[in-house]
């Protein structure tokens, strides 16, 4: 009988593979966390299983086309390092071409458009690989400033929560960008500074850590990377919000708010209880464009450009934009966008905030991983 090239290709690679499978097993069952980042060095946890997984996934890509997946361990602390090389800018959007992405955009259209006004002196910055696009720049909108980073990522294990101190009540506190390097964030946005105030219902590595119902709307982001809101007004205790954690796969929340916009309709309140919603401040917001496709969006005045919004105003100026669902972030001083660890808006005050906490965007690529495929 003619033996099948497959099973010729796989038994020549079998000792390999048994090996590292052996080896990993023993890691699964025997490595711990030690320690938490303390910026800016960041020390980073490789989830093995996808290692293991992308490892026979290439030994199978040449015969069959099987592509590798990768994903974050859930628990690490840190992401994998971004690769410099994947990293660009221009000032000239019209050169942009991000026709290699098609795949990972899975027909989703982006919402960065080549034609947009930057504003003078500013650059259009990416990063590209097989995982993560992420688009960052400022253009002027309605008399103010406006940051945009446009996100698509292939997995939800992408898209992550730091707290600072690396675990929930840390007493520390650091700026955006100190804890964006730490993590090895792509893209990184300041949070909802939960450690400032009680507000809310938080939620964090699937455990319901705080109940403060009555202030403010919830955000959660499930296990596919969606954000389901509810209500100020929703009465669940922390075993209700327990039980709707579970069955909801809910993996983190944030506790700021309002909602801004949902299924494309503004529906902020004419009242509440945080961020000043009626006065003019620095706004910031995380909307979702499609699966595992978000925007961070940021407003600062600048000095040509000095109008800072309403939280009313901010949230029409991103429906008329074509968001379809955001939900509003800490402002003010807090709000900060940061790329590759580098602070990309213009801030209140001239400096960041120390704050509590962030949401990043990372690549799922081990950096190991990374030069052993390109070699």
């Amino acid at each position: 009988m003619a033996r099948n090239p497959l099973f010729g290709y796989l038994f020549q690679r079998l000792p390999g593979v048994v090996s590292a499978a052996l080896a990993l097993s023993v890691l699964l069952g025997t490595a711990q966390w030690i320690g938490v980042p303390e910026p800016p060095s960041p020390s980073v946890q490789e989830d093995t299983s996808t290692l293991l997984e992308g490892g026979l996934a290439d030994a199978l890509e040449s015969v069959r086309g099987t592509k590798p997946v990768y994903r974050i361990d859930r628990n690490a602390l840190a992401a994998p390092e971004p690769d410099p090389g994947c990293f660009g800018q221009t000032d000239d959007p019209r050169e942009l071409d991000f026709s290699s992405a098609r795949e990972l955009l899975e027909g989703q259209s982006l919402y960065f458009s080549p034609e947009v006004t930057l504003v003078p002196g500013t650059q259009v910055q990416w990063y590209l690989d097989e995982t993560i696009l992420a688009i960052t720049w400022k253009q002027v909108l309605d008399g103010g400033v406006y940051t945009f980073s446009e996100v698509k990522i292939a997995h939800p294990s992408q898209f992550r929560r730091f707290l600072s101190g690396g675990e929930f009540g840390s007493d520390k506190l650091y700026v955006t960008t100190e804890m964006a390097q730490s993590v090895n964030a792509v893209v990184a946005s300041s949070g909802d500074f939960y450690g400032y105030r009680q507000a809310g219902t938080l939620v964090y590595d699937g455990v319901v850590r705080r109940v403060n119902n009555g202030l403010v709307d919830t955000c959660y982001v499930d296990k596919n990377g969606d954000l389901l809101f509810t209500s100020r007004y929703d009465q669940m205790d922390k075993e209700q919000s327990q039980q709707f954690v579970d069955e909801k796969d809910i993996l983190f929340s944030l506790a700021f708010g309002p909602v801004l916009i949902e299924n494309g309709n503004v529906i902020t309140p004419e009242s509440y209880a945080v961020g000043e919603i009626n006065d003019h401040y620095p706004r910031s917001a995380l909307c979702q464009l499609g699966r595992l496709h978000y925007l961070l969006a940021v407003v600062n005045g600048e000095e040509d450009q000095p109008e800072v919004p309403t939280i009313h105003r901010f949230a029409r100026n991103l429906q008329q934009s074509g968001i379809q669902k955001a939900y509003a972030l800490d402002g003010g001083q807090t709000a900060v966008i940061a790329m590759d660890g580098k602070l990309i808006n213009a801030v209140l005050y001239g400096h960041q905030r120390k704050i509590s906490d962030i949401i990043y965007f990372a690549t799922a690529i081990p950096g190991k991983h990374r030069e052993e495929r390109a070699s």
